[in-house]
């Protein structure tokens, strides 16, 4: 991990927040999705991260980006097609008894997303 990350949890919280909300436009997730993602913030603080206004975060709301990074990452990885990739987590899917992916995340947001990040690990 970068130093300055390490060491600066400011720091830390823009990067995370700034990619965060990339995948979250490359995904097509709704705000309101966004939220339950990063653990049903309030609009207020939800909207002060959007605008890239931030100090340090959880630990839970790290942990939940981590996954979601993962999550996009192992997509890119499985398929040669970025779009595809992208899609991914809004169609039905068997693994998930003809459910989205992000349907099984929202369901439950802190199992689902280290469920879905096992997954598409081993897929």
């Amino acid at each position: 991990m970068d130093k300055d990350l390490q060491q600066n949890p400011q720091r830390t919280a823009q990067v995370a927040l700034k990619t965060f909300f990339n995948i979250m436009k490359a995904w097509l997730i709704e705000p309101y999705e966004q939220k339950l993602l990063l653990g049903s913030q309030g609009s207020h603080i939800y909207e002060k991260w959007h605008q890239g206004g931030t100090g340090s975060l959880s630990e839970d709301v790290l942990i939940r980006i981590s996954y979601i990074i993962g999550i996009y990452r192992g997509l890119g990885l499985i398929f040669n097609d970025r779009s595809k990739a992208d899609s991914w987590i809004n169609k039905p899917n068997e693994h998930f008894n003809g459910f989205s992916a992000l349907e099984y995340i929202l369901d439950d947001v802190d199992e689902g997303l280290e469920s879905v990040r096992t997954l598409i690990d081993i897929i």
